[in-house]
């Protein structure tokens, strides 16, 4: 239904579109979707130093193996918060001996961490190029900010996930860690733009590299909060409306939306197969 959804949008994208202006596939799409999978590479990264920040200790193929399975999960699970669900069950099933809360934590913190992200590249991206015309003074924009991450950093604790004094005793512990996993995780959001920006360019679609990492570090911050229907979340439908606010035709707003769609479609595709793979390995083991 998510693959249906997409090309009806995209066509009726095209359809807006004017003549001379035709859409469809470029080769430009191969590299976008390469930069989209160097961008897991980089969430992989960010989960694996997160985990470590609350003494779970994962490899690399393990890391990237629980990331692409939680996108797959956002699409295909048809109510919010699959991918976080996914993530909890992965983390149980290599440490089945730690506390449940540990595994919880963890996938909290995780949200914490790329919230924090997002919303310091928004605001320094708005604060540099001011791309929407919004009436407010910079001291109100980083209350604001400061407000969602506080707000972020209650729901954490008041899940009793960890408590203040164990999040920051943790951050403390694992310095190194924090700031790797701060690294990783706007790398992770750079070359999702990046491959937006890419896939766009055969589209004729005027808009700038940074307008689109405004847009996605944006919009990304309502998926501190887990609610979608079939990978299509309230982040999709703002992005669309922030493409919109910086001039663009709503056609072409919700092209740039699908091809995000299409990125993560691809993804998701790729770690189920990935998991029905190693889940068919398994049953042949036991025969």
């Amino acid at each position: 239904m998510t693959l249906l959804g997409l090309l009806a949008l995209s066509f009726w994208a095209w359809r807006q579109r004017p003549p001379a202006l035709s859409i469809g596939w470029h080769e430009l799409m191969l590299p976008g979707a390469s930069l989209a999978l160097c961008s897991l590479f980089a969430y992989g990264a960010r989960f694996r130093h997160v985990m470590r920040l609350v003494d779970l200790d994962l490899n690399r193929i393990e890391s990237m193996r629980i990331v692409s399975f939680a996108v797959f999960c956002q699409f295909f699970v048809p109510v919010g918060g699959g991918a976080e669900l996914a993530k909890f069950i992965k983390l149980r099933g290599l440490a089945p001996q730690r506390r449940v809360l540990i595994s919880a934590a963890g996938v909290a913190l995780e949200h914490l961490i790329g919230l924090t992200v997002l919303v310091a590249t928004a605001s320094v991206l708005f604060g540099l190029f001011r791309p929407i015309a919004i009436e407010a003074a910079p001291l109100t924009l980083v209350i604001a900010a400061l407000l969602i991450l506080a707000l972020a950093a209650v729901v954490l604790l008041r899940k009793r996930a960890l408590s203040a004094r164990d999040l920051v005793a943790h951050l403390q512990a694992h310095q190194r860690d924090a700031v790797l996993a701060l690294g990783w995780s706007l790398l992770m959001h750079v070359l999702l733009a990046a491959a937006v920006f890419v896939g766009s360019l055969g589209w004729a679609i005027p808009i700038g590299y940074w307008q689109i990492l405004f847009v996605l570090s944006t919009a990304g911050v309502l998926q501190a909060v887990p609610a979608n229907f079939l990978g299509v979340g309230v982040a999709d439908a703002a992005g669309t409306g922030l493409y919109v606010a910086l001039g663009l035709p709503l056609s072409n707003a919700v092209l740039l939306a699908s091809l995000l769609i299409g990125y993560r479609l691809l993804v998701a595709l790729l770690g189920g197969l990935w998991e029905l793979g190693r889940a068919r390995h398994a049953m042949a083991g036991e025969h």
